[in-house]
């Protein structure tokens, strides 16, 4: 199982401005999806009852805080590297494991959870069935449609096609037909995706801290920085363009979320 802290991560920022105690900020743009995910974590039970969960492929713990932070929800945060910089949540033990080869017994979970992991899953199946081995309740699978990723800004046509080529050089090799996949993955694993949504977030805030903001800095830094993919010059002079659409309220991201509901058959 690859590290779940790849270039594609809407994890939050580590602590900034505005941040408390070392707590993550959670984008307001994402409060009310992660709420909802918490929601369907607990699957109408009291949270005692769907503890204790498993995280599958937490990476540094932020995107696990920003969904169980301050509730009472607890139990083990598993990603296959060593993490010295965990940020997630108290009451969490963080164990270094193979999500193909998990090391509990049958049954140890109430729930479990997978954000932005599915795409990175070297065999789907196989993690599917060791993840519904060891739970009891449901397994909750969180993808980005990477591919459905779109800055708009009411600009010339030359800007948005560069836009267009940006985005779709961030989002190469992401899945596409993600329904599909789960439900077939889900299907070899011996389970069933009961319930596959969407979560559509729109935004039209370009601000310090803002999730367009982080999102711009993570494509950024993966296209000019780790993969030398564009000149900084080239980026840079986009995302100004987006910025003038902000400020004259002229701007809009739009991203979506697959959510499936993994259960036994």
């Amino acid at each position: 199982m690859a590290s779940a802290t790849p270039a594609r991560s809407l994890s939050p920022p580590p602590t900034t401005a505005g941040g408390r105690d070392g707590r993550p900020v959670i984008h307001e743009e994402l409060r009310r999806h992660y709420d909802s995910l918490y929601d369907q974590l607990l699957d109408g039970r009291a949270a005692r009852d769907a503890r204790p969960g498993l995280d599958v492929g937490s990476g540094d713990g932020l995107t696990l805080a920003a969904i169980t932070q301050g509730t009472p929800l607890s139990g083990v945060a598993i990603d296959s590297d060593a993490r010295a910089d965990w940020l997630g949540p108290d009451g969490w033990d963080l164990v270094r494991a193979d999500a193909q080869r998990l090391p509990f017994a049958d049954g140890s979970f109430g729930t479990a959870l997978m954000v932005d992991v599915f795409e990175w899953l070297r065999h789907p199946a196989v993690t599917l069935a060791e993840c519904g081995r060891v739970t009891d309740g449901p397994i909750l699978i969180v993808q980005t449609d990477w591919e459905g990723l779109w800055f708009q800004a009411d600009h010339r046509a030359d800007v948005a096609e560069r836009g267009r080529e940006f985005v779709r050089a961030f989002t190469r090799g992401a899945p596409s037909d993600l329904r599909g996949q789960i439900r077939r993955s889900a299907a070899e694993a011996g389970l069933s995706a009961a319930e596959v949504s969407i979560a559509s977030i729109r935004s039209d805030d370009l601000v310090q801290g803002s999730l367009a903001w982080d999102l711009l800095d993570s494509i950024r830094r993966y296209l000019v920085i780790e993969s030398a993919r564009v000149r900084a010059r080239r980026f840079d002079e986009w995302r100004r363009d987006l910025q003038r659409s902000a400020d004259a309220g002229q701007f809009e991201l739009l991203l979506r979320r697959m959510v499936a509901v993994v259960r036994r058959s």
